[in-house]
């Protein structure tokens, strides 16, 4: 992952580890909007984001160094390659990636098709235990005694055959919850100081931002399978709910109020904390 500031750019190039990363000329304010005007990003450009080669045309890279000796012109190639100056970047599918694209969507099963379709709601879960009990009695057959017995004992297990058997349901993740795991790298981060985790046993998703100054982690936004969220700055709980319809979307908005609150150091006898303002 690269970090590219374009929406969906990084999980479209996971296979393109080299890419070269610019950032974003934010010396220049009328370039500046220039590359606001062109990028897809529905924020302002900050300091540390950058833009990745795929959106700037080849001429205007600088991958070589040249040197004239004895006439003759020597290419090197650059550690890390540049832009011209004045270069602005380029974004736009072509009709013919936009159709496949559309076929892409409309044919292959996401995610969450997947688990839409094999999703079973606790309630429905229940109803199948039931009935599946309901059915083991009325399949029951009674062997014909070869020896006298007492019928009470009989009647008794039989009526405690019938009498409903309590059902254990395990809580299930949210169907949602694991098309935001496959897809979480295309939310939208507030900068490169914001890393994304996620749990191998896909029970959580959490977004942190690092401190320089301090070399530890500031803020998160941590969302577990339910999509249940906190958003913390420090020890701080500051926000708690529930995530709805737009994932991708509420969770890029909620980094990006998260990513706004300022910190203050507070000193209290002898200590420190940090608090949201």
């Amino acid at each position: 992952m690269r970090n590219c500031v374009v929406p969906k750019c990084d999980y479209k190039n996971k296979h393109n580890p080299k890419r070269a990363m610019f950032n974003v000329p934010i010396k220049d304010p009328d370039l500046l909007k220039q590359w606001q005007a062109v990028l897809p990003v529905r924020r302002p450009l900050k300091e540390f984001d950058r833009v990745c080669d795929q959106h700037f045309r080849e001429e205007d890279i600088l991958r070589y160094w040249e040197h004239t000796i004895n006439g003759t012109v020597e290419r090197m190639e650059r550690h890390k390659p540049a832009l011209k100056p004045n270069s602005v970047p380029v974004f736009g599918q072509t009709e013919e990636e936009d159709e496949e694209e559309q076929r892409r969507v409309e044919t292959v099963e996401t995610p969450r098709k997947r688990k839409e379709r094999n999703y079973r709601s606790p309630e429905k879960v229940k109803k199948m235990k039931l009935t599946e009990d309901q059915q083991a009695v009325e399949n029951l057959t009674i062997a014909e005694p070869t020896q006298a017995f007492d019928s009470s004992t009989v009647h008794l297990s039989i009526e405690n055959l019938e009498e409903s058997v309590p059902v254990q349901v395990e809580q299930l993740s949210h169907p949602d919850f694991d098309t935001l795991y496959d897809e979480v790298y295309e939310v939208e981060l507030p900068s490169t100081l914001w890393g994304i985790h996620r749990d191998v046993q896909r029970t959580f998703i959490a977004f942190t931002e690092f401190s320089k100054q301090t070399m530890n982690v500031r803020k998160y936004l941590f969302i577990d399978r339910y999509l249940q969220y906190r958003m913390a700055v420090g020890q701080r709980v500051m926000k708690r709910g529930t995530l709805s319809s737009g994932l991708i979307e509420s969770v890029t908005e909620l980094l990006s109020k998260l990513d706004e609150i300022k910190i203050r150091k507070v000193i209290i006898k002898g200590s420190s904390s940090i608090l949201g303002q």
